[in-house]
């Protein structure tokens, strides 16, 4: 690391260092595929996501830093509101809806858990929780690290934001994380209309909020296995097991969390 480099605290599956206004971050085969989303959200006024610059001489990606304060556990009082809540909900809304138009490049590489489901509608982030949300100065939400983006159903994104924000999780992990014990049931409606699902999205969301959860675990476990370094430390620092205790949760409140979505 140079003097001129700053290493940022995030995400759990890349090395991200400060230079200057840029950030730095480790490259791969996805990168063509994210940056040409990423030039395309520039391209339509969407300014939740950083720009795409570039490739640096070690061969990183280059991207604009976004000034504000990323979301980190315990979770600060003021992230957990329903104002929080909501614009979350209205930031993911309008990252799909920028994406109109959008054609990825010929032999796109995705970093993807799996292939593309056949309901595919845009390019899912597949994370956007609170580590990857920055509250700009602005009042303004922007997402970060699309390293896992790769095309899918919007209500799979949904599913994905909705677990990590409601949150669904145990109360002994809300309260670890820093949630205190949310009103799970009206904190997904809120989140469903802020986004605004559709009466038969609003439908299966529970169903498929549960099915995200076992594809991150068995995706994460798959790529563990494959010997991926950021995935195999996920799994033995046992990180897998709290979203079994999620699956638990939603199975006992099913009915609860289906009933508020009607």
């Amino acid at each position: 690391m140079t003097q001129h480099e700053v290493q940022l605290h995030g995400g759990n599956t890349s090395t991200v260092v400060r230079v200057g206004d840029t950030v730095r971050r480790n490259a791969g085969p996805w990168t063509p595929a994210v940056h040409a989303l990423l030039r395309h959200l520039e391209a339509v006024g969407f300014t939740g996501a950083p720009r795409a610059l570039g490739i640096d001489e070690q061969g990183r990606e280059v991207l604009s830093y976004l000034e504000g304060e990323c979301g980190e556990y315990p979770i600060a009082e003021h992230w957990a509101t329903d104002e929080a809540l909501v614009t979350v909900a209205k930031m993911l809304r309008m990252f799909h809806d920028a994406q109109r138009g959008f054609r990825p490049p010929a032999g796109a590489v995705w970093r993807s858990f799996g292939p593309p489901p056949p309901d595919t509608e845009v390019i899912c982030h597949h994370d956007a929780a609170p580590h990857n949300v920055v509250w700009r100065p602005d009042g303004t939400l922007a997402l970060i690290d699309f390293d896992l983006s790769s095309p899918g159903s919007r209500i799979y994104d949904v599913a994905y934001a909705a677990w990590t924000w409601v949150p669904l999780f145990s109360d002994r992990d809300s309260y670890t994380l820093g949630w205190k014990r949310p009103n799970r049931p009206r904190r997904l409606r809120m989140f469903a209309d802020a986004y605004g699902l559709t009466p038969r999205d609003r439908h299966r969301l529970v169903r498929v909020i549960r099915k995200r959860i076992v594809d991150h675990v068995e995706g994460i476990r798959r790529m563990a296995a494959a010997g991926e370094p950021a995935f195999v430390r996920i799994v033995h620092k046992g990180h897998l097991r709290r979203p079994m205790r999620d699956l638990r949760l939603i199975d006992h409140e099913r009915q609860l969390l289906e009933y508020a979505l009607r």
